[in-house]
This record gives C-alpha cells, structure tokens and sequence, in this order.
C-alpha cells in the first residue's frame, strides 16, 4: 500500500482541531475571569477542600479550620452548605465535616442499616440526575476533574501501550488490551487490504 489511508489523516486533523478548541476555551474562561480548579478562592483554592495537619477542614471564605465546616458556614457567614459548595466548586456530595466526625457519623448510623437499605432500594438514581439537570443545576467543577480523570485512568487501563503499525495503511496505534495481536488499525481497513490481497493472487488454473 502507498502512503497512509487520506481519511486517517482528515481524523487526526479533526483531533488536533478539538484539542486547538479544548485550549483555546480554557484560555478563554481565564480571560473571562471563569474560575479553574486550583485557582487561588479567598483563603483556599477553588473546587478543592483543604484541611489542616490533625484534620480540621479550611474555610474559604475566612481562612479558619473547623471540625463541622457546615455549621459554621451557617452560624458565622449565614449561608448553608449547599451554597458554599457551589460558590467554591465543590462537589454536591462532598460532607463539610472532619474525618473525625464522619467516623462518628457513620458509626452512629450503624444502627439504622435496615432503615438506609429501604432508602437505598427505593431511591432511583435515573429520576434524581433527571430531576438536577431539569433543575439546572450543572456539574461542580471538582466532580467534573474527578470524572476527566476517571476517563482518562480507564483509556490508559484499555489500552496496551505498544505502539503497532498497521499492515494495511501504516498508521500507528495502540491496540486495546483484549486484542493485543491485532494487526489493522480498523476492520475497515483490514477488509480492503483482506480484498486487495485476493484480488492479485494468482488465479489458478
């Protein structure tokens, strides 16, 4: 075959494109004063919930450590804690409370397993991620870096890391794990090379 397959390098156009977008948004939201993860957030950084040595959580807003962040959010800046995590760009998940206190927390509700299994089994996950996104609620910042690398971790756990050159076009990838002795790049092009081989063949007599 001669030369790489033309549509191969349409798609890597079309990667670098994107990757060209994905910077440019980035610096965008920047100039546009959007905040980033990491980004200095009063007495914190933005979407990261930092605590102290012995497990006291910061507070963004006045620079203090708490063991219940949550609370004190309430009692001394009068906001909640729904609120809080939404201004600082952390998840909606994420407990405003010390280690300590989760620990506590959680042997506390030791007793009532049988009353959060009913609530496990009856809460539908569908309908409350349809009810969020109705409601408008997007995705915090911190929840979205955790899920990218999520992303990312699996891709590399996919892939094998070995970099093959396929027989047919001459592109080179990195096959998935489960077909590691893979020679084409796709069954596309595996077809056409399949084809073309039979095609000059010597026919027999």
């Amino acid at each position: 075959m001669n030369g790489a397959d033309p549509r191969h390098d349409q798609s890597d156009q079309a990667d670098l494109a994107d990757q060209a977008d994905r910077d440019g948004s980035q610096t965008d939201q920047r100039e546009s004063g959007m905040r980033q993860v990491g980004d200095v957030d009063g007495c914190g950084r933005y979407g990261i919930l930092e605590a102290t040595p012995d497990g006291l959580l910061l507070c963004s807003d006045c620079g203090g450590a708490f063991a219940h962040l949550g609370l004190h959010v309430a009692r001394a800046h009068g906001s909640t804690a729904a609120a809080y995590r939404l201004e600082h760009g952390l998840s909606r998940s994420r407990g405003l409370v010390s280690t300590e206190i989760r620990v506590k927390q959680a042997a506390n509700a030791a007793g009532s397993t049988a009353t959060q299994q009913a609530l496990a089994g009856s809460r539908d996950a569908a309908r409350a991620a349809a009810a969020r996104i109705a409601g408008g609620l997007p995705v915090s910042p911190a929840a979205a870096a955790q899920r990218n690398a999520r992303i990312a971790a699996a891709g590399r756990a996919t892939r094998t890391g070995r970099v093959t050159t396929c027989t047919g076009c001459g592109v080179e990838f990195c096959a998935l794990v489960g077909s590691a002795r893979r020679r084409f790049c796709s069954r596309s092009c595996a077809s056409r090379t399949t084809r073309a081989t039979t095609r000059q063949a010597p026919q027999q007599p």
